[in-house]
Protein backbone atom coordinates (compact mmCIF):
# COMPACT_ATOMS: atom_id res chain seq x y z
CA UNK A 1 0.00 0.00 0.00
CA UNK A 2 2.58 2.34 0.60
CA UNK A 3 4.64 1.34 -2.58
CA UNK A 4 1.35 2.51 -4.05
CA UNK A 5 0.79 5.51 -2.50
CA UNK A 6 4.12 6.70 -3.02
CA UNK A 7 3.94 6.13 -7.17
CA UNK A 8 1.09 8.29 -6.82
CA UNK A 9 1.50 11.05 -4.70
CA UNK A 10 4.92 12.69 -4.64
CA UNK A 11 5.04 14.40 -1.10
CA UNK A 12 4.08 11.11 0.79
CA UNK A 13 6.21 11.07 3.71
CA UNK A 14 7.64 7.35 4.08
CA UNK A 15 9.15 8.21 7.87
CA UNK A 16 5.91 9.28 9.06
CA UNK A 17 4.56 6.25 7.93
CA UNK A 18 6.60 4.28 9.34
CA UNK A 19 6.11 5.72 13.07
CA UNK A 20 2.50 5.94 12.84
CA UNK A 21 2.29 2.18 11.44
CA UNK A 22 4.47 1.56 14.43
CA UNK A 23 2.31 3.87 16.48
CA UNK A 24 -0.47 1.97 16.06
CA UNK A 25 0.61 -1.22 16.65
CA UNK A 26 0.02 -2.14 12.96
CA UNK A 27 2.33 -5.08 11.17
CA UNK A 28 3.39 -3.68 8.25
CA UNK A 29 4.60 -7.36 6.94
CA UNK A 30 0.99 -8.93 7.16
CA UNK A 31 -1.38 -8.54 3.96
CA UNK A 32 -4.38 -6.02 4.24
CA UNK A 33 -6.71 -8.78 3.52
CA UNK A 34 -5.85 -10.23 7.24
CA UNK A 35 -6.25 -6.70 9.41
CA UNK A 36 -9.63 -6.37 10.99
CA UNK A 37 -12.01 -3.54 9.72
CA UNK A 38 -10.95 -1.15 12.12
CA UNK A 39 -7.01 -1.72 11.69
CA UNK A 40 -8.10 -1.37 7.88
CA UNK A 41 -9.40 2.36 8.77
CA UNK A 42 -6.26 2.94 10.49
CA UNK A 43 -3.79 1.80 7.51
CA UNK A 44 -6.45 4.27 5.03
CA UNK A 45 -6.08 6.97 7.96
CA UNK A 46 -2.12 6.68 7.87
CA UNK A 47 -1.71 7.14 3.83
CA UNK A 48 -4.19 9.98 3.71
CA UNK A 49 -2.62 12.12 6.21
CA UNK A 50 1.34 11.13 5.09
CA UNK A 51 -0.10 11.52 1.06
CA UNK A 52 0.50 15.30 2.45
CA UNK A 53 -2.30 16.54 0.12
CA UNK A 54 -3.95 19.70 0.95
CA UNK A 55 -7.69 17.96 0.77
CA UNK A 56 -8.53 14.76 2.52
CA UNK A 57 -11.67 12.82 1.40
CA UNK A 58 -12.97 10.72 3.67
CA UNK A 59 -15.88 8.29 3.71
CA UNK A 60 -17.18 6.70 7.44
CA UNK A 61 -13.59 7.61 8.63
CA UNK A 62 -14.58 7.04 11.91
CA UNK A 63 -16.73 3.51 11.65
CA UNK A 64 -15.41 0.52 13.59
CA UNK A 65 -12.98 2.67 15.74
CA UNK A 66 -13.16 2.54 19.38
CA UNK A 67 -13.22 5.40 21.36
CA UNK A 68 -9.72 5.82 21.73
CA UNK A 69 -8.42 5.38 18.08
CA UNK A 70 -11.23 8.00 16.97
CA UNK A 71 -9.81 10.55 19.18
CA UNK A 72 -6.66 9.79 17.96
CA UNK A 73 -7.29 10.12 14.65
CA UNK A 74 -8.94 13.15 15.43
CA UNK A 75 -6.00 14.53 17.30
CA UNK A 76 -4.15 13.43 13.96
CA UNK A 77 -6.73 15.36 11.78
CA UNK A 78 -6.14 18.37 14.13
CA UNK A 79 -2.60 18.32 13.88
CA UNK A 80 -2.02 18.55 10.54
CA UNK A 81 -5.03 21.22 9.97
CA UNK A 82 -2.74 23.59 12.55
CA UNK A 83 0.60 22.25 11.25
CA UNK A 84 -0.03 22.82 6.93
CA UNK A 85 -3.81 23.82 6.49
CA UNK A 86 -5.03 20.26 5.97
CA UNK A 87 -8.59 20.58 4.79
CA UNK A 88 -10.46 17.06 5.48
CA UNK A 89 -13.60 16.52 3.98
CA UNK A 90 -15.15 13.78 6.17
CA UNK A 91 -18.66 11.85 5.02
CA UNK A 92 -20.38 10.25 7.76
CA UNK A 93 -23.69 9.48 8.84
CA UNK A 94 -22.44 9.70 12.71
CA UNK A 95 -22.87 13.48 13.45
CA UNK A 96 -22.30 13.43 17.14
CA UNK A 97 -18.95 12.17 15.70
CA UNK A 98 -18.24 15.46 13.31
CA UNK A 99 -19.63 17.65 16.30
CA UNK A 100 -15.99 18.28 17.72
CA UNK A 101 -14.17 18.24 14.53
CA UNK A 102 -15.89 20.59 12.11
CA UNK A 103 -16.03 23.88 11.38
CA UNK A 104 -18.56 23.74 8.13
CA UNK A 105 -20.87 21.18 7.46
CA UNK A 106 -23.67 20.08 4.71
CA UNK A 107 -25.83 17.73 4.07
CA UNK A 108 -26.24 15.53 0.41
CA UNK A 109 -29.22 14.54 -0.79
CA UNK A 110 -30.29 12.81 -3.83
CA UNK A 111 -27.21 13.48 -5.51
CA UNK A 112 -27.53 17.58 -4.22
CA UNK A 113 -26.25 19.70 -1.32
CA UNK A 114 -29.57 19.99 0.62
CA UNK A 115 -27.54 22.65 2.68
CA UNK A 116 -24.32 23.73 3.75
CA UNK A 117 -23.72 26.66 6.87
CA UNK A 118 -20.91 27.54 8.94
CA UNK A 119 -21.17 24.91 12.44
CA UNK A 120 -20.65 28.50 14.47
CA UNK A 121 -23.06 30.17 12.66
CA UNK A 122 -25.89 27.40 12.57
CA UNK A 123 -25.52 26.86 16.94
CA UNK A 124 -25.66 30.33 17.80
CA UNK A 125 -29.16 30.95 15.59
CA UNK A 126 -30.67 27.91 16.83
CA UNK A 127 -32.03 27.16 19.96
CA UNK A 128 -33.95 25.07 22.05
CA UNK A 129 -36.18 25.88 24.66
CA UNK A 130 -38.24 23.83 27.21
CA UNK A 131 -40.79 25.61 28.84
CA UNK A 132 -44.22 25.45 30.44
CA UNK A 133 -46.78 28.43 29.39
CA UNK A 134 -49.14 30.09 31.06
CA UNK A 135 -52.70 27.66 31.20
CA UNK A 136 -54.45 29.66 28.59
CA UNK A 137 -51.71 29.84 26.01
CA UNK A 138 -50.76 27.59 23.51
CA UNK A 139 -46.68 27.32 21.38
CA UNK A 140 -49.01 28.66 18.63
CA UNK A 141 -49.59 32.01 20.58
CA UNK A 142 -45.76 32.81 21.01
CA UNK A 143 -45.90 34.49 17.27
CA UNK A 144 -42.76 36.75 18.07
CA UNK A 145 -40.42 34.10 18.16
CA UNK A 146 -39.47 32.07 14.77
CA UNK A 147 -40.21 28.65 16.04
CA UNK A 148 -39.31 25.86 13.70
CA UNK A 149 -40.65 22.94 15.33
CA UNK A 150 -43.09 22.03 18.36
CA UNK A 151 -43.49 19.05 20.76
CA UNK A 152 -45.68 18.63 23.87
CA UNK A 153 -45.72 16.49 26.76
CA UNK A 154 -48.64 17.43 28.89
CA UNK A 155 -48.00 21.33 29.97
CA UNK A 156 -44.08 20.93 29.08
CA UNK A 157 -43.17 22.47 25.58
CA UNK A 158 -40.42 22.27 23.65
CA UNK A 159 -39.41 24.56 20.86
CA UNK A 160 -37.17 25.06 18.47
CA UNK A 161 -36.39 28.51 17.56
CA UNK A 162 -34.61 30.67 15.39
CA UNK A 163 -32.91 33.83 16.92
CA UNK A 164 -29.78 34.67 19.00
CA UNK A 165 -29.86 33.60 22.36
CA UNK A 166 -30.17 36.66 24.47
CA UNK A 167 -32.86 37.69 21.69
CA UNK A 168 -34.91 34.28 22.32
CA UNK A 169 -34.86 34.50 26.05
CA UNK A 170 -35.87 38.28 25.96
CA UNK A 171 -38.49 37.61 23.56
CA UNK A 172 -39.74 34.58 25.24
CA UNK A 173 -39.65 36.08 29.32
CA UNK A 174 -42.59 38.81 27.64
CA UNK A 175 -45.29 35.98 27.45
CA UNK A 176 -44.51 35.40 31.48
CA UNK A 177 -44.40 31.42 31.33
CA UNK A 178 -44.37 29.49 34.11
CA UNK A 179 -41.18 28.04 33.63
CA UNK A 180 -38.64 28.18 30.62
CA UNK A 181 -34.90 27.15 30.23
CA UNK A 182 -32.42 27.57 26.82
CA UNK A 183 -31.13 24.42 25.86
CA UNK A 184 -27.80 23.86 23.35
CA UNK A 185 -28.69 21.76 20.28
CA UNK A 186 -26.52 18.61 19.29
CA UNK A 187 -25.38 18.89 15.56
CA UNK A 188 -28.28 16.17 15.08
CA UNK A 189 -31.26 17.81 16.06
CA UNK A 190 -29.66 21.00 14.29
CA UNK A 191 -29.57 18.82 11.25
CA UNK A 192 -32.95 17.94 12.06
CA UNK A 193 -34.83 20.77 12.34
CA UNK A 194 -32.56 22.62 8.80
CA UNK A 195 -33.58 19.80 6.65
CA UNK A 196 -37.49 19.85 8.10
CA UNK A 197 -37.23 23.77 6.88
CA UNK A 198 -36.08 22.53 3.62
CA UNK A 199 -38.32 20.03 2.93
CA UNK A 200 -36.96 17.14 3.93
CA UNK A 201 -39.06 15.62 6.89
CA UNK A 202 -38.18 12.76 8.63
CA UNK A 203 -42.12 12.36 9.49
CA UNK A 204 -43.21 11.76 5.90
CA UNK A 205 -40.27 9.08 5.73
CA UNK A 206 -41.54 6.83 8.98
CA UNK A 207 -45.63 7.45 8.70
Amino acid sequence: MMHYYKKVYEKFDEDRFHKLMSSFGLDERRKIHTFSKGMKKQVSVICGVCANTDYLFCDETFDGLDPVMRQTVKSIFAADMEDRNLTPIIASHNLRELEDICDHVGLLHRGGILLSRDLDDMKLNIHKIQCVLQPEMKPADLIALDVVGVEERGRLCTLTVRGGRDEVEAVMSTYNPVFFECIPLSLEEIFISETEVAGYDIRKLVL
